[in-house]
């Protein structure tokens, strides 16, 4: 079973003590904090969670449904969902808004939106450029006030800027609604189907053609696809994968080098070596030992 943690949980994790601390209210943002503690965690949550993703990437299953989420998105947790991180990229930012249930009593727009079946289908959305601006300058004002001396006006202000921020989140809903009918456009069921197949084959499939093939796509043109979308290239992709793996069999296996290296289907050890080494500037050895 997993933990079933609460607010004060969080505050006491993160030390969070006033003056950045609020009644009902954490928020973590990866400038400032550590979020290895709270993404290590396999837990459930009483009350709603936001995640504002900025940068990098984040894979995580809820409710046993796998998302990744990319740069620009919007991953929500209802409360009491079964939440288990798989992995995150190295430059993976965000702020995370965490509110208990105390605080979505407060708000009448909170209680329908975590029973909303429209936010229940579709945890993980990508708001319109309009809507994610809207969005972004509520989060950023938000961080700006909770960071500051308590006082009840700060207080108050956050609130109504919180009441602000879920009605822009709620109405980013309606937009992809209005211009999608909820669906995916064809650049996100092409980065979603590529994900899936990188995270399955990369570490053995290093050729870009192979995974065009796979789309029904040239190997340009998947390219432009993946790093308009994501930021990063699609070699970018596959070599995250390849030296998570290896990382794997390093630090949890007794495998050789060269085991690995047979493993991940390079022509030798010492190909595998240099790969390795451009990656984490480290020798596969050298990064075993540390």
């Amino acid at each position: 079973m997993l933990e079933l943690l609460q607010i004060s949980d969080l505050q006491k994790m993160y030390g969070i003590e006033y003056p950045i601390q609020m009644d009902g209210l954490v928020i973590l943002d990866s400038k400032s904090v550590d979020l290895k503690m709270f993404l290590e965690q396999k837990y459930q949550y009483r009350g709603l969670i936001f995640v504002f993703s900025n940068q990098g990437t984040l894979r995580m299953k809820i409710n046993h449904k796998e998302h990744t989420a990319l740069q620009g998105a919007t991953l929500i947790i209802l409360p009491e969902m079964n939440v288990e991180p798989v992995e995150w990229s190295d430059d993976f930012m965000a702020e995370i808004f965490i509110m208990s249930y105390d605080f979505i009593e407060k708000y009448t727009i909170l209680s329908e939106f975590i029973n909303n079946s429209e936010v229940l289908n579709s945890l993980l959305i990508y708001p319109v450029d309009q809507d994610k601006q809207v969005i972004g300058e509520l989060v950023a004002l938000i961080k700006k006030y909770y960071q500051e001396a308590k006082s009840l006006l700060l207080e108050q202000m956050i609130q109504y800027l919180v009441f602000s921020l879920i009605t822009a989140v709620a109405m980013s809903y309606l937009s992809l609604s209005k211009k999608e009918n909820l669906q995916k456009t064809r650049i996100n069921d092409v980065t979603d189907s590529f994900l899936e197949l990188v995270n399955k084959h990369g570490h053995i499939e290093r050729n870009v053609s192979f995974y065009a093939e796979q789309l029904h796509l040239t190997a340009q043109h998947l390219s432009i696809l993946i790093k308009k979308r994501t930021g990063k290239s699609v070699k970018s992709w596959i070599g995250f994968i390849v030296i998570n793996k290896a990382k794997e069999y390093l630090m949890t296996t007794s495998l050789s080098v060269k085991q690995i290296s047979d493993k991940l289907e390079f022509t030798d050890s010492s190909q595998f070596c240099r790969y390795f080494k451009r990656y984490i500037g480290q020798t596969p050895n050298e990064y075993r030992k540390r």
